[in-house]
């Protein structure tokens, strides 16, 4: 006899994602603390009102799998565009290959723009056990980074290259969310740049900031 099949909806995989999904959507439009789980398990058209805490326990559980789900994809984005692309020979190279999945992601996946924008929610939260939480799934790749800026950049305080990487990051990821501002910046229109023209003048802009002289000491 085969396997009796579940009587409980929740427990497929495509219901988990509806849910994810849903979470992500109301995160990125509202913010991380406006958003009951109960309202994300409605949204997105669940009938158990007890489905998130089945599948992901707490707002904690829901927001680590977002953020693998996303480090995930960014990471199947960066192998394929290597395939297709030079081994970086220079910083700006370099900068530009390590961002340009970030990038891509709106246009990639249908969640990608609920996904840039989740991740500048993240960056702007200052609860702990949310930070920490980031940090246990993400520090990898930036300490992987951090030790190839430590060899590009040898004369930089390694407290000054480190603060100046977390500086970047906010930069990159709120800029990526709000891109669209600039067809209303306040020094008139400046979005009549494509999007490869765009990521060559932030990677211009980011490695400027980096490799500025430092002042420590002074």
């Amino acid at each position: 006899m085969g396997e009796k099949a579940s009587a409980n909806p929740e427990r497929t995989g495509d219901t988990r994602q509806r849910l994810l999904l849903s979470a992500l959507h109301l995160y990125a439009q509202e913010g991380l603390h406006g958003v009951s789980l109960r309202r994300i398990a409605v949204e997105a058209g669940s009938k158990n009102s007890a489905a998130m805490h089945y599948h992901f326990d707490n707002k904690l559980g829901v927001i680590r799998a977002l953020v693998k789900m996303i480090a995930r994809e960014l990471t199947l984005l960066d192998a394929d565009l290597r395939l297709v692309s030079d081994k970086p020979g220079t910083l700006h190279e370099g900068f530009r290959q390590t961002l340009l999945p970030l990038v891509k992601l709106p246009g990639h996946q249908s969640w990608g723009t609920d996904a840039v924008h989740f991740l500048s929610r993240l960056v702007s939260e200052g609860d702990a056990e949310i930070a920490a939480m980031i940090d246990e799934v993400l520090a990898p790749f930036w300490q992987r980074l951090d030790r190839a800026l430590a060899g590009e950049l040898p004369g930089l305080p390694s407290s000054v290259r480190r603060l100046r990487l977390l500086f970047m990051t906010t930069n990159v990821i709120h800029g990526t969310a709000e891109a669209a501002w600039l067809n209303y910046a306040p020094l008139g229109e400046v979005s009549d740049f494509d999007e490869e023209e765009l990521l060559d003048h932030l990677v211009d802009y980011l490695i400027g900031g980096l490799c500025a002289p430092s002042t420590q000491g002074r």
